[in-house]
């Protein structure tokens, strides 16, 4: 984020710094909220009740800040579904939950443990994107055009961290009615939030349309080059491209693809990012970057088989490296680090040009143009991976082409959230990912087979489960 962007979250003044306090520390904590009056950290009925340019500009911050805290703190999102599909191993000298729960060395997740720590933040982003757009409606800081335009930001958002609750919830489904917080709806299906989760991407892109030139409130520097209402829509659409493949609604997948960034000929990282600035104080750094050969208390390591996989001369490999000497932590020694990131202020992907084409190649997989799919896929081989294109006639039927899409999804997307969730719905969560017998190497699991198992999801946390026993 800018200076002055960040300034925001750093003033006592600001909402956006009690923004956080408000929303609570469990997932249900924000559904019992006390009376602020401390003037230093004014109420929310200060921002409901028109609010001024500067606490709607320090509300939008908090929207954008609440989803980045998702991937700070002791449990990121990434550790946690790297570690589920088995992209990273977390060896932590003092936590081996990591290697050992996590991997499922045990029959039954703790709903109350360290590693559910990406639920609060995420549940924290939908309330702030309502609060800040209830408090753009009553204020008379913005106009109606405006108005529109932060509607559309914040329903994109809400829609997002739906997503991502969702993903890793799995079948434990997510709460989708929580306009009220005192009386937030029932747990439903995956499919009912997926349904959920598009509406409110759709209504989202319908209030951009209307939201003007340019978005009332700033967004952070992640966002250059779509921070207006018009190349945010792109963002969203985006967005409902990557959910409508979870629907296997592949039509609507490129129908979405249509209105975004996708570009085979561009920049295969474009697309908006999150941002870190460790250099401000109270700034959080990109938890994901590692000093290389760090012999510190937690390394991500990276099992064997990403390596050995992988087609030679793949350049993604780089994303990877061997440690001078392995990492052994509880019986489990590793001698392949993530070098994803350069340093802790390295922007983290929310979604970007590689991953749309690839949910291209696979739309088209799922509606019978293998061709067309072939090509999207030979685009990330050649511009990606620096390996030669497959011939004509490669995706000889659509578990070819499938095995090769997730393949390459997990190399092009690797410890970026995404392979657990690719492996679970595309029903390859095995020790085997890999369908077609005659495709080597056939793409493995690490840490699959006793005593460890692969777990479906996260476990439904306990102050949810004891929210719903206390109001039945």
């Amino acid at each position: 984020m800018t200076l002055n962007l960040m300034r925001y979250l750093h003033r006592k003044i600001t909402v956006a710094a009690a923004l956080v306090a408000l929303l609570g520390t469990t997932s249900c904590g924000f559904f019992e909220v006390d009376p602020i009056q401390d003037p230093n950290n004014p109420s929310l009925g200060s921002v409901l009740n028109n609010a001024n340019k500067a606490q709607l500009d320090a509300l939008a911050v908090g929207v954008e800040a609440s989803l980045r805290n998702a991937h700070t703190g002791n449990a990121p999102y990434n550790w946690v579904a790297g570690t589920l599909g088995r992209e990273v191993t977390i060896l932590a000298s003092t936590e081996s939950r990591w290697y050992g729960e996590l991997q499922g060395t045990r029959n039954t997740l703790d709903d109350a443990a360290y590693y559910n720590g990406y639920y609060t933040p995420l549940a924290q982003t939908r309330r702030a994107a309502q609060i800040f757009r209830e408090s753009a409606n009553n204020s008379q800081a913005v106009n109606d055009e405006q108005k529109q335009g932060i509607a559309g930001f914040t329903h994109t958002y809400e829609a997002l961290a739906q997503f991502m609750l969702l993903n890793m919830q799995g079948s434990n489904g997510i709460r989708i009615a929580v306009n009220d917080p005192l009386r937030p709806g029932k747990f439903v299906t995956p499919a009912e939030a997926l349904t959920n989760i598009r509406q409110l991407l759709d209504l989202g892109a319908s209030e951009l349309d209307k939201g003007g030139a340019a978005f009332g409130f700033p967004l952070s520097t992640g966002f250059t080059g779509f921070n207006t209402p018009t190349t945010f829509k792109q963002f969203n659409r985006a967005l409902a491209a990557r959910v409508a493949l979870y629907q296997k609604d592949y039509s609507g997948a490129l129908t979405a693809l249509n209105g975004s960034f996708i570009t085979r000929t561009g920049a295969l990282t474009l697309g908006p990012k999150i941002t870190f600035n460790p250099a401000i104080a109270g700034d959080a750094g990109n938890a994901y970057f590692q000093v290389s050969n760090n012999t510190g208390s937690n390394v991500i390591a990276v099992p064997d088989n990403f390596v050995t996989e992988a087609e030679t001369g793949d350049a993604r490999l780089s994303k990877v490296g061997r440690r001078t000497t392995p990492r052994v932590t509880g019986g489990i020694s590793l001698q392949y680090e993530s070098r994803l990131f350069s340093s802790n202020s390295s922007p983290l992907d929310i979604i970007r040009n590689e991953e749309l084409i690839l949910i291209a190649a696979e739309a088209k997989a799922n509606t019978n143009d293998l061709p067309g799919a072939l090509e999207d896929v030979n685009v990330i081989r050649t511009r990606s991976g620096n390996l030669a294109a497959l011939p004509a006639g490669s995706f000889s039927s659509l578990t070819k082409a499938m095995d090769e899409i997730i393949k390459q999804r997990r190399y092009s997307l690797f410890f970026e959230g995404s392979y657990f969730f690719d492996l679970r719905r595309t029903d390859r969560l095995k020790p085997v990912v890999t369908v077609d017998a005659t495709s080597t190497p056939r793409q493995t699991l690490a840490f699959s087979t006793t005593p460890y198992n692969l777990l479906q999801n996260m476990p439904k946390p306990a102050a949810e489960k004891a929210w719903d026993a206390t109001n039945p």
